[in-house]
């Protein structure tokens, strides 16, 4: 499939949390990502144009088992219910450089093995 999308997304099982308002944090799987944002699963339901605190541990470039936790915050764009599974799709902000860069060249490293 041809990918149209202004930023192209690629395929990940990356683990992520995410801070409630109420202080709870919450596990979710993210799935794909772009230099914009990530689409997760979870299973609590997340407010669009809410912005929520994140973690997000990224595997690293040539050595996947040394694991990058990437504290930032996202945006929530849309949220969808699919079976017992919310889909989120997240603008991501306020991640430092180096971490934007790492997620740049997992988009790289991935588009380039397809």
């Amino acid at each position: 499939m041809i990918e149209l999308r202004k930023s192209p997304r690629v395929t990940v099982t990356w683990r992520s949390g995410v801070k409630l308002p109420d202080g709870r944090l919450i596990l979710a799987k993210i799935v794909n990502i772009s230099a914009e944002g990530v689409l997760l699963h979870t299973s609590e339901n997340l407010i669009p144009q809410r912005s929520y605190p994140m973690l997000i541990e990224i595997p690293g470039i040539f050595q996947e088992a040394e694991i990058y936790k990437v504290s930032c915050k996202g945006v929530v764009r849309h949220a969808i219910l699919s079976g017992e599974v919310y889909h989120v799709g997240i603008q991501l902000s306020e991640m430092s450089e180096l971490h934007a860069e790492l997620v740049v060249a997992w988009i790289s490293k991935t588009a380039h093995l397809s």
